[in-house]
């Protein structure tokens, strides 16, 4: 199966982040969370091919799942400052090195700096490409996305009462 992330396809399974790990209740399936989603498997992306030395070395004393968690963890870290570009308090988005120190507390200065900079590259590619995007998940960030369903994961939608389906 196929799923298009950040305007390239991808293969589901081919990056260990899961969507599940944004969003589990029917509530809490919403663009924004989707946003978190892709944002982390880009993040992933970027630790993956990174071609920096530092970068490099950090990502082979972690394995694909630990990349894939801590792209998680950052990406649910970004929320707040998503939230104030949303709602307009700002329209500058920093990623914070404080972020990166508190999830891997054996980094060097130099990893955590490496690994912020690819932070902020990834949310700038995202963002990008999120102008031609049709979902407009900022547009709209508290929205239904069906996305999450589209790739496995149950509603807990209620069924609608006297619907024939639900006996």
């Amino acid at each position: 199966m196929l799923m298009a992330v950040n305007g390239r396809t991808q293969k589901i399974g081919e990056c260990p982040v899961k969507p599940e790990w944004f969003s589990k209740p029917y509530d809490e399936k919403i663009r924004m969370s989707w946003f978190h989603y892709e944002y982390a498997c880009r993040l992933y992306d970027q630790i993956e091919s990174s071609q920096n030395n530092t970068v490099r070395r950090w990502s082979k004393r972690h394995g694909n799942e630990q990349i894939a968690e801590f792209s998680a963890y950052f990406s649910k870290r970004m929320q707040p400052c998503m939230h104030d570009i949303v709602e307009g308090h700002t329209t500058v988005l920093s990623c914070k090195v404080g972020y990166v120190r508190d999830y891997c507390h054996d980094n060097s200065k130099q990893e955590n700096s490496e690994l912020t900079a690819l932070a902020q590259q990834a949310i700038s590619e995202l963002l990008d490409e999120c102008n031609d995007c049709p979902e407009q998940c900022l547009l709209e960030p508290g929205a239904y996305c069906d996305h999450f369903d589209k790739n496995g994961m149950k509603t807990n939608k209620k069924p609608v009462a006297g619907n024939a389906n639900d006996k």
